[in-house]
């Protein structure tokens, strides 16, 4: 058996072959060593594109994440906003069922206090005259405009359910066990997804984008429950809303004498409850709402009723008395005239007054009272507009 093999190089111009002998064990090493290179040129291309492809991939990945939260986060703002409009639609219902008597409420104990600002309660007076009214130091009170921590008014506890109040506290919401069962449920599922067995466990050892694609089982847990506890508010909503239906089916005379709504347009400048008084100078009992206006604003009949009063008393300046009937007393008071006389029939709406400056007044308001059976009531308890 030959032990060469001869390799012949025969050049174009006649000078002589060249030839030239390579053992046949380095021959075929140096085919071997050829053939395994090709081989793992191939292998380390097709290795290569599949990490091209996977880098691709994780970033698609991560984009789709990233709009997820974002949408997750977009669908907690509207969760958030309807919670709010339930809360409002809630103190709604829970107002119309103390004026109609189906539920027993302390209305001597006023509706707001000093806190966050009520949405629909500006804080700047309008222009007057051409001028803006000047801002007073904290300790003026009544009718000239306070300072912000003044008209704070703040909606008392007892108006709220505590399920819808929580969902604004993150740490409770993450306590609860529906929550904590949201998420687990979610971390298995995603985990599954990866073929992960234990997310717990093997978290550490997961790469940044799993790590994140689980992160977002807390926010889908989150968003399960807030939607699970709004849902349940509303079916209790639908339920009181149909049982306050039937029970006003029958009291059209009484709601028609019911004041519920604000008797003029302006500005509220001192609510109802214990305050400094800015003529003795010391904490009294305010009986009533005042509600800053330029002068000559027309003052409505808030609710059907009988004048019994209509002229000028000390203290009150020019005021208006009307009785509604079924023990239900209303007062507007430091008018600057009055609209109606005594012994008149009124509906709601009617103009009886207009805003003035008389009496013991620091600026033009009306001064507003309700009184139930002679016993003054915080008017925001019957003020639905």
């Amino acid at each position: 058996m030959d032990r060469y093999f001869t390799i012949m190089v025969i050049p174009e111009k006649e000078k002589g072959v060249r030839s030239f002998r390579i053992p046949r064990i380095l021959f075929r090493t140096l085919l071997l060593i050829g053939a395994l290179s090709l081989i793992l040129l191939v292998i380390l291309g097709y290795d290569y594109w599949k990490i091209i492809s996977q880098v691709y991939e994780n970033k698609h990945l991560a984009m789709e994440n990233r709009l997820l939260k974002e949408q997750i986060q977009l669908f907690q703002m509207k969760m958030n906003s309807l919670t709010d409009d339930m809360e409002r639609i809630h103190i709604f219902e829970r107002k119309l069922k103390v004026i109609t008597g189906l539920e027993n409420t302390d209305m001597t104990a006023g509706l707001y206090k000093k806190g966050d600002i009520e949405p629909d309660t500006p804080t700047n007076p309008p222009i007057q005259n051409g001028e803006a009214p000047k801002r007073v130091p904290q300790s003026v009170p009544e009718n000239n405009v306070p300072p912000q921590s003044q008209v704070t008014p703040k909606v008392q506890d007892q108006f709220f359910t505590a399920e819808l109040k929580a969902l604004k506290n993150k740490e409770a919401v993450e306590d609860t066990p529906e929550y904590k069962e949201y998420k687990k449920g979610y971390e298995e599922k995603i985990a599954a997804n990866f073929s992960v067995q234990e997310p717990g466990a093997s978290l550490k050892e997961w790469a940044d984008l799993t790590r994140k694609s689980v992160s977002l089982a807390a926010d889908f847990a989150r968003f399960d429950y807030h939607y699970g506890v709004v849902r349940n508010a509303v079916k209790n909503l639908e339920l009181e809303v149909h049982e306050l239906d039937q029970s006003l089916l029958d009291k059209d005379s009484f709601l028609s004498s019911t004041p519920t709504i604000m008797p003029t347009k302006g500005w509220i400048t001192s609510y109802y409850g214990h305050r400094v008084s800015p003529y003795a100078g010391k904490v009294k009992m305010h009986e009533g709402l005042d509600v800053g206006a330029p002068i000559g604003t027309n003052v409505l009949a808030p609710a059907d009723g009988l004048v019994t009063f209509a002229g000028a008393k000390t203290g009150f300046g020019i005021i208006v008395q009307i009785d509604h009937g079924y023990g239900i007393e209303t007062i507007f008071a430091h008018s600057q005239l009055a609209r109606v006389k005594k012994g008149q029939k009124i509906k709601r709406g009617n103009v009886i007054a207009q805003v003035g400056n008389t009496g013991y007044s620091t600026g033009p308001h009306l001064h507003y009272e309700v009184r139930v059976n002679g016993t003054p009531v915080d008017p925001l308890y019957f003020i639905l507009d």
